[in-house]
């Protein structure tokens, strides 16, 4: 029985042996070793956004050349450091990005705050003017009611109750008008959406030409390439009612979403939270870039082609 178990434990060092030699001597694709997902492909695409794909692939190969547990060579981190380092300047370009929405996203929700304050006072205001005038109209229409005061005193009490009747009907029509607000001006903020739209940006707003190339084509997922992420982003837009489909009137539309430090453009809180919603889509879509460069990370590492072996029984 003892000879039979040292027998098996022989033939599985003798197999994870060969196993470790095979792959060590292997040349592997660049992001073969990792767990296949739809992020592989995509992080594929973004190397070629940053150009980086032919140093990956040397870097590949250099690694495929090196016989696993053996030292790093000089030329190998060298490429380690120059990939890592364009890796790293793309997630903080991504970053610069999704700050310059965080704070446009916080000056505008400022102003809808102020603009929905004056709302509620104002509509508020309506509504006490009606429930007073409806309310105390009835009083006094009951009191003019009493027979000893007269027929000329109850057609009195009457006429007065269809004025009150009509005044508080007004203030309440006023009220439910009132409901959207006011309108204000947006100040001197970044308008981070004027340059998906062809619109001038202003202030600090900017995208790198790899965060914009980025969203300017298809996901690599999608076969065959529909459309690109930032038409997805306008077509859903368009399906929540952000954008206005016809394209007559998409002109006017975009005017209070890329609107900045200018007097002429009235914005409503309704258009406010468009606006900041539509710059929240932006900050997620271009955010999942980072999932990419973690992907590109993580493909440098031994870890992905060189496997432990398996501990003997």
């Amino acid at each position: 029985m003892k000879q039979l178990k040292a027998l098996f434990f022989l033939a599985g060092a003798i197999g994870s042996s060969l196993a470790v030699t095979a792959v060590g001597q292997a040349v592997p694709a660049l992001f073969s070793t990792l767990q296949a997902s739809p992020a592989i492909s995509d992080a594929e695409q973004t190397a070629q956004i940053l150009g980086l794909a032919a140093r990956m692939k040397q870097l590949s190969n250099l690694q495929g050349r090196r016989p696993c547990g053996s030292p790093v060579t000089t030329e190998e981190l060298i490429l380690r450091q120059e990939l890592s380092e364009s890796i790293q300047a793309a997630a903080l370009d991504v970053d610069s990005v999704v700050a310059e929405t965080n704070n446009e996203q916080g000056e505008l929700a400022n102003l809808r705050t102020r603009l929905q304050v004056n709302r509620d006072k104002t509509v508020a205001k309506y509504n006490t003017a009606a429930l007073i005038t409806g309310s105390g109209a009835g009083a006094a229409v009951s009191a003019t009611q009493f027979t000893n005061l007269g027929s000329r005193a109850n057609n009195i009490g009457d006429g007065f109750g269809i004025g009150a009747g009509v005044a508080s009907t007004i203030f309440s029509v006023i009220a439910t008008r009132k409901q959207n607000g006011p309108q204000g001006t947006v100040g001197e903020v970044p308008n981070m959406l004027a340059p998906l739209f062809d619109r001038k940006p202003v202030l600090n707003t900017f995208y790198p030409p790899v965060v914009l190339r980025y969203l300017q084509i298809a996901p690599a997922n999608e076969n065959p390439p529909d459309r690109t992420r930032l038409e997805e982003l306008k077509a859903q837009w368009t399906r929540a009612g952000r954008l206005d489909p016809s394209q007559a009137s998409r002109h006017h539309d975009i005017a209070p979403l890329t609107s900045s430090a200018d007097p002429a453009v009235k914005v409503t809180i309704q258009d406010l939270t468009n606006r900041i919603a539509m710059l929240v889509d932006v900050s997620g879509r271009v955010s999942l870039m980072k999932r990419d460069l973690a992907v590109l990370m993580r493909s440098m590492g031994d870890s992905n082609r060189c496997p432990v072996a398996p501990i003997a029984p």
